[in-house]
């Protein structure tokens, strides 16, 4: 983790010096279809493994991003009220249109270049605020918050939905210990007769930082209630309309 904070750092320092003429406005949203919901669990204090989890998930994220797409992210908070938007932007890049066509293209590739470094530099400033703005909250609104960015977004057209979260719910709509107690099912049922099954129709779902409990230390989750929460989890990124999703611990690489 250390290692590639610094190396961001790094690219911060660069980026910084950049003249302004270099980080004139420009519309790279034009150079992609695709956008990414990244939502940041802030309900719980990270510890250590939360770090390490959160900025490797985060580095393997960042070098899936291409040219034009955009990354809307957000937090997660007690209520979806508390969510907060941190950051919206595409990445900066010029579409290879050949060699005429790169020659006579309003898109300059050292101006563009130069907003990829600013980009990182915001994204990486971003992450670090949050490292060092260690948060914790009785409830956690993963769902509804999940709902309502969805929801607000949805002009958008969002092909990805990624969050960083333990995902154990704890609002009135649904505890973590009333899903051990009765199980998926009659979890996901509730859920849907409270009418909040978020709308996730063709997006792929990504959800990792799972494992681990609220409990003093935060130990592992048992084996069953893994099956439990995970189980969980799919039902419901399943009835939302969710064309695929990937839940564990750790981030895993997509294919976009």
């Amino acid at each position: 983790m250390r290692r590639w904070l610094a190396s961001m750092m790094l690219t911060m320092w660069w980026a910084c010096g950049l003249p302004g003429e270099a980080r004139a406005a420009t519309d790279y949203c034009v150079g992609s279809e695709r956008a990414v919901l990244f939502l940041i669990d802030r309900t719980t204090a990270y510890d250590e493994r939360d770090q390490e989890v959160l900025v490797g998930g985060m580095e393997r994220f960042f070098r899936e991003l291409g040219t034009g797409d955009r990354l809307l992210l957000c937090t997660i908070g007690a209520s979806p009220a508390d969510s907060r938007r941190l950051f919206d932007r595409c990445v900066p890049g010029c579409p290879d249109e050949g060699f005429l066509g790169n020659l006579f293209s309003s898109c300059k590739a050292m101006v563009a270049r130069a907003d990829r470094q600013v980009f990182t530099r915001d994204l990486v400033t971003m992450l670090v605020d949050l490292l060092h703005d260690q948060q914790d909250h009785p409830a956690s609104a993963i769902i509804e918050t999940i709902r309502s960015v969805a929801a607000s977004n949805r002009a958008g057209h969002p092909t990805r939905l990624v969050l960083f979260s333990d995902m154990l719910e704890n609002t009135e709509l649904l505890t973590f210990e009333q899903l051990l107690r009765d199980g998926a099912g009659p979890a996901l049922a509730r859920v849907e007769q409270a009418g909040m099954v978020p709308d996730l129709a063709g997006m792929e779902v990504d959800a990792f930082g799972l494992g681990r409990s609220h409990a003093k230390d935060r130990p592992a989750l048992s084996g069953e209630a893994m099956r439990t929460l995970t189980e969980f989890w799919e039902g419901l990124f399943a009835k939302a309309g969710a064309a695929d999703s990937t839940i564990g611990p750790d981030y895993v690489e997509g294919t976009d």
